[in-house]
């Protein structure tokens, strides 16, 4: 079990809880994890993705991107347990729960 959590924007303190995968986005009928009061998330706008214990963050084509590390995600990238990542203006780190 894996927690995602808002470390800054909007949402701050928020969670979600997943098992293996988990979508970010705008829009709850499209993303588990609805970050709707962040006007730069878009509908949907990543996907996490826990395969064979490694974490994978993917950009969901998204208008204003997802960074990790600082750098742009193009496509998808490793993401380390407990690292920020940011989605829109939204300061996001997956934990084990």
């Amino acid at each position: 079990m894996y927690l995602l959590e808002v470390l800054s924007g909007p949402l701050d303190g928020k969670t979600w809880t997943f098992e293996s995968e988990i979508t970010i986005g705008r829009d709850d009928s499209v993303a588990e994890a609805c970050i709707a009061l962040d006007r730069y998330v878009s509908r949907k706008h990543a996907h996490l993705r826990v395969d064979s214990g490694t974490l994978h963050v993917t950009d969901l084509e998204s208008r204003n991107g997802t960074k990790v590390n600082g750098e742009v995600v193009n496509g998808n990238a490793t993401l380390d347990i407990g690292a920020p990542f940011i989605v829109g203006r939204t300061v996001l780190r997956v934990t084990r729960a």
